[in-house]
C-alpha cells in the first residue's frame, strides 16, 4: 500500500485541490492493465491533514488492502485545498467533485470506475455530482445525507428556524474555515494565502438565517423534487434517530432510475458500526460488497438482496444514550410495501383517541409554551455526547394535551411517516405545531417513538408562507419523521401536541393560546402487516477491524444541562464538548465548543444562543489558536447575529474578524 499526501487535482477553473490517496500495490508480473484498481472518492471541508487525519488513514489503508483507491479531498477554501469556501455545497464546488471523479479515472494506475461515499456532508456531495453524471461514476453510498437542503437539513424544520443543531455546525465551521493549509505544503506562500482565506472566508449562518423561505437557493445542491436525475446505483444508509431518514426512505422510493438499496438502524447520527442505539452492522463490509460489486464486476449477489432493510424497533425504557433498543431486522422488495395501509385515530374528548370523528364544538386549547421540549433530545439528528435522545416525557406531557388508547389487545407494526390531521385556530399570526408519537409503557413511561414540526405560516408551502388568521379554524397536516416501530400488546399509542420544541427549534415569537378542534383532527399511522416482507440478510456486527495508525485522543468532560430561572421565565440549556488529539508526526489539535441556549415563556420573541469554538493547531513548528464567538438573539421583528473572530499565529496575533447584521424575521 502507498500513500500520496497534497496529491494536486485540477479543476475547471484553474485552482489544484489538495487530496491524499491511498493506492493498493501493484502486484509483481501482473500486467499493468490488470493492476489497475477502481477509486473511491470522498470529498468533505473537515481537513484531511489534522482533524480527519486518524480515520482517513485508517479507513484508506483499510480500503487499499481490499483493492480499492481511497481519495481524500479537502473542497475548495477548507483544509490545505485553496479558494474560498464561500458557502457549502455550491455549483462550482459540486463540479469540483465531477472533475475529481475524471481526473481520478484518467491515472494511470486507475481501472477508470470511480464510487464516492461520505456521512453527511460527502453524503450530499456524493449526490450532487452523481446529479452532474460524470461518466465514469459507477456508483455512491451516502450515509445520513439529503435530498432536500430546506426541509431535510440543519437549518430549518418543517418551516421553523433551529437553534441547537445549528449552533453546533455554524460557528464550528467558522473556526474550522479559518484554520489554514498545511504550512509544509505551501512554503513561503503559506502565510499570504492563510490571510486572504481569513479575509475573504464568508460566515455561511448570515445567508442561511436570510433565506428563510424554500426557494433557489435551497433547490442548488438538493436532488428534490427531480428524483429522476439519480441514475447512479446508490446505496444509503440512514438511522431512525438521525435527522435524514426521511431522506433515504423518499429516495428508495422515488429515485426509480438508479438501482438503490437501503439500510436503515435505530443510529444516531455517527457510523453504524459504532453508533447508539445498537444493533451495530460492518456497514464498511457493506460498502466494500457494494463497490465490489459495481466497480470490479464481482457478481457477490448484493444486487440480489432485498433492496429495503430495516431495524423494526419496540419498546425499551427511555435514557439519553441507550446502547442498544429490542427489536429485529425486516426486509422488502421496496416501498410501498405490500399490504400497507392507513389507520386512523380521532382526537377525542378528555384525552383519548375514538375511532370515528367526535360531535363538532370541542375544543382543546393550549398556551404558547417556548420553553418546552427538553425532555426529548439535544437535536433534531442527536451525535456523539452529549447528543443525547429523548428521555420518559412525562413532564412535558403534564403542561401538554395528550391523546392515547387503550392497552393493544395485539401488536402494531408502523413502517414510513406519520401525519397528524388538525383542525386548529390561532390567536397568534405566527405559531408553531409540534407533534410528538410516543409509546406508553404499562406502569406510565412515556418513550417517544418519532415527531414532527410545522411552522403554521407555511401550512400551504414552503415557498410563500402566509400569516394565520387569528381565530380562524384551519386544517393543517404535521408528517412526523419516519418510523419502523412495532407496538406490543399492553402497550399503548399516544400523540401529544406542542408549540415548541426547545432547543430544537428557534420559538415563535408571539405569546398567545393554539386551539385544536376535534371534529376531524387525527392520527394517521402506516401500518404494514406482521410478517410483510422477505429473508433478511445477515450482517457482520463487529467493527471492520481498521489498523492502528499510531495517534492518541483524550476527551474531555461532555456537558448537558438544563436550568430554570422561576423568575425570568427562561429555560437555558447548557452544552460543552472537547478533545485533544495528537498524531504520529507530533501534530497536536484541540477542538472544543460551548453552547448556551435560552428561551422565555414570558416573553417568546426574545431567545438567545451563544456559542464558544477553539481551536488550536501545533504543526509544522507554527502554533495556531482559534477563538470564535457567536451571538445570535431575536425580538418580535428580527434576528441579531454577531460573530466574533479573534486568531494568532506563535502566539501574536494575526487576525480579528467580526461580523454583525440584523435580519427580520419572515413568519418564523
Amino acid at each position: 500500500m502507498e500513500v500520496r499526501r497534497d496529491v494536486r487535482i485540477p479543476v475547471r477553473d484553474g485552482l489544484e485541490l489538495s487530496a491524499n490517496l491511498w493506492l493498493p500495490v501493484a502486484v509483481p508480473d501482473v500486467p499493468a492493465a490488470e493492476a489497475r484498481v477502481p477509486a473511491i472518492l470522498e470529498m468533505i471541508p473537515y481537513r484531511k491533514d489534522d482533524w480527519r487525519w486518524v480515520i482517513d488513514d485508517a479507513r484508506g489503508r483499510w480500503l487499499a488492502a481490499r483493492g480499492f483507491a481511497f481519495c481524500r479531498l479537502d473542497i475548495r477554501g477548507t483544509g490545505s485545498s485553496p479558494g474560498i469556501a464561500l458557502d457549502e455545497y455550491t455549483a462550482q464546488e459540486t463540479l469540483d467533485g465531477y472533475d475529481a471523479v475524471e481526473w481520478l479515472a484518467a491515472q494511470p494506475w486507475s481501472s477508470g470506475n470511480i464510487g464516492m461515499w461520505g456521512i453527511s456532508y460527502g453524503g450530499f456531495t456524493s449526490i450532487q455530482v452523481a446529479m452532474l453524471r460524470p461518466p465514469h461514476l459507477r456508483a455512491i453510498v451516502p450515509v445520513y445525507a439529503s435530498d432536500d437542503r430546506y426541509t431535510d437539513d440543519i437549518h430549518y424544520i418543517g418551516g421553523c428556524a433551529t437553534a441547537s443543531e445549528l449552533s453546533q455546525y455554524a460557528v464550528s465551521m467558522v473556526g474550522s474555515n479559518a484554520l489554514p493549509a498545511r504550512p509544509d505544503y505551501r512554503g513561503v506562500a503559506w502565510e499570504a494565502e492563510w490571510r486572504d482565506r481569513l479575509e475573504k472566508t464568508p460566515v455561511w449562518l448570515f445567508e442561511w438565517l436570510r433565506r428563510q423561505h424554500d426557494g433557489p437557493y435551497w433547490r442548488q445542491g438538493s436532488l428534490a423534487p427531480d428524483w429522476a436525475a439519480l441514475t447512479v446505483p446508490t446505496f444509503l444508509i440512514a438511522g431512525w434517530m438521525d435527522g435524514y431518514v426521511d431522506a433515504a426512505v423518499r429516495m428508495l422510493e422515488r429515485c426509480v432510475k438508479a438501482p438503490r438499496r437501503a439500510l436503515i438502524g435505530n443510529w444516531v447520527h455517527a457510523l453504524p458500526d459504532d453508533a447508539y442505539p445498537g444493533p451495530n452492522v460492518d456497514w464498511l463490509h457493506e460498502l466494500v460488497r457494494f463497490f465490489d460489486y459495481w466497480l470490479k464486476g464481482i457478481d457477490n449477489g448484493v444486487m440480489d438482496e432485498p433492496e429495503l432493510t430495516y431495524f423494526e424497533r419496540e419498546y425499551a425504557p427511555p435514557e439519553a444514550f441507550p446502547a442498544t433498543w429490542p427489536g429485529r431486522w425486516r426486509s422488502a422488495a421496496g416501498l410501498p410495501i405490500p399490504g400497507a395501509a392507513l389507520r386512523d385515530y380521532f382526537l377525542g374528548p378528555v384525552g383519548a383517541f375514538v375511532s370515528q370523528p367526535p360531535p363538532g364544538g370541542m375544543i382543546e386549547r393550549m398556551a404558547h409554551r417556548p420553553t418546552i421540549g427538553t425532555r426529548s433530545s439535544l437535536s433534531w439528528g442527536a451525535g456523539c455526547t452529549p447528543n443525547g435522545l429523548a428521555r420518559d416525557l412525562r413532564p412535558d406531557e403534564a403542561l401538554l394535551p395528550t391523546w392515547t388508547s387503550e392497552p393493544l389487545d395485539r401488536p402494531l407494526e408502523v413502517f414510513g411517516r406519520p401525519v397528524a390531521t388538525l383542525e386548529v385556530s390561532s390567536s397568534m399570526p405566527v405559531a408553531t405545531l409540534v407533534v410528538r408519537l410516543s409509546d406508553v409503557a404499562p406502569d406510565g413511561t412515556v418513550a417517544q417513538v418519532t415527531a414532527g414540526i410545522l411552522n403554521l405560516t407555511h401550512r400551504h408551502g414552503h415557498t410563500k408562507p402566509e400569516p394565520l388568521v387569528p381565530g380562524q379554524v384551519e386544517r393543517v397536516t404535521v408528517p412526523l419523521r419516519a418510523a419502523g416501530y412495532h407496538y406490543l400488546p399492553g402497550q399503548r399509542i399516544r400523540l401529544s401536541v406542542a408549540s415548541a420544541y426547545w432547543p430544537v427549534i428557534w420559538p415563535s415569537p408571539d405569546a398567545g393560546e393554539l386551539a385544536i378542534h376535534l371534529g376531524a383532527s387525527r392520527l394517521v399511522l402506516p401500518t404494514i402487516p406482521a410478517e410483510a416482507g422477505l429473508p433478511t440478510p445477515a450482517f457482520r456486527t463487529e467493527p471492520a477491524g481498521l489498523p492502528d495508525v499510531g495517534a492518541r485522543s483524550t476527551g474531555d468532560a461532555a456537558v448537558w444541562q438544563i436550568s430554570e430561572d422561576v423568575l425570568a421565565g427562561t429555560v437555558t440549556v447548557t452544552t460543552a464538548s472537547g478533545e485533544t488529539t495528537v498524531l504520529p508526526d507530533g501534530t497536536m489539535l484541540y477542538s472544543s465548543e460551548r453552547l448556551e441556549m435560552t428561551a422565555s415563556d414570558l416573553d417568546p420573541a426574545h431567545a438567545r444562543m451563544r456559542t464558544e469554538v477553539i481551536y488550536r493547531l501545533e504543526q509544522d513548528g507554527r502554533a495556531i489558536s482559534i477563538l470564535a464567538n457567536g451571538l445570535m438573539t431575536s425580538t418580535e421583528a428580527a434576528f441579531e447575529l454577531a460573530v466574533d473572530l479573534d486568531v494568532s499565529l506563535d502566539g501574536a496575533p494575526f487576525h480579528h474578524g467580526q461580523w454583525a447584521e440584523t435580519i427580520p424575521r419572515r413568519l418564523v
